[in-house]
């Protein structure tokens, strides 16, 4: 499957959310996420141990962390959201937002398989051997600025990918960070936005403008 990256042809602000053109077919994968001139933001959940340990030290370690599993980063803020329940999740309490520089996120998608979630064939690529340390799967997106079902509403005819890294790619992750920052608070606010009945949420919006 062929992956687009849209490319930032204008000077970009502090942090910019880029969409692709309109004009793309809606099947091809896109990779959409926070970025800047210096890198891209991704995210992850933890618990509180690992959580503390990261930002103190700006990357992965200490006690609580475990290398030989298999870790998955998340450019979608609203599927970060989804997967951990807002950050209610247990062991997904905590919200981070991971900031790796062009190349890093790069050189980690360069060796990674795209892993198709079907689950039918996913058993058949599996049975074959496919021995990569780096996944790529592309997931129904979700809306950041409208939920159902209590959870952040599912975009059917959008994708968002989701990067598994293991092994010695998952090491290098780990050694590449550039900066770890928590967003549990905002997850909590985007939760409560969401809990909003539509009329509240409308209010909201009218009285921001």
């Amino acid at each position: 499957m062929e992956t687009t990256i849209q490319e930032n042809t204008t000077p970009p602000a502090k942090a910019s959310s880029n969409l692709p053109p309109s004009n793309l077919p809606h099947e091809v994968p896109v990779f959409r996420g926070e970025w800047d001139e210096e890198g891209v933001y991704v995210y992850q959940a933890y618990n509180d141990a690992i959580a503390d340990w990261a930002l103190e030290h700006q990357t992965f370690g200490g006690p609580a962390w475990k290398p030989s599993r298999m870790t998955w980063i998340k450019p979608s803020f609203a599927w970060m959201l989804y997967r951990s329940g807002y950050g209610k999740k247990p062991g997904q309490e905590r919200v981070l937002k991971i900031k790796l520089s062009h190349e890093a996120i790069a050189h980690l998608l360069s060796h990674c398989k795209l892993v198709n979630t079907n689950k039918d064939l996913k058993q058949t690529i599996e049975s074959k051997g496919n021995n990569t340390t780096g996944r790529v799967q592309w997931d129904p997106e979700r809306d950041l600025f409208q939920s159902e079902k209590k959870e952040p509403r599912k975009m059917l005819r959008t994708r968002a990918i989701q990067i598994g890294l293991s092994g010695t790619l998952s090491e290098w992750y780990v050694g590449h960070i550039g900066s770890i920052e928590e967003v549990t608070d905002l997850a909590h606010t985007v939760r409560a936005a969401h809990a909003l009945k539509k009329a509240d949420r409308t209010a909201v919006a009218m009285e921001s403008i």
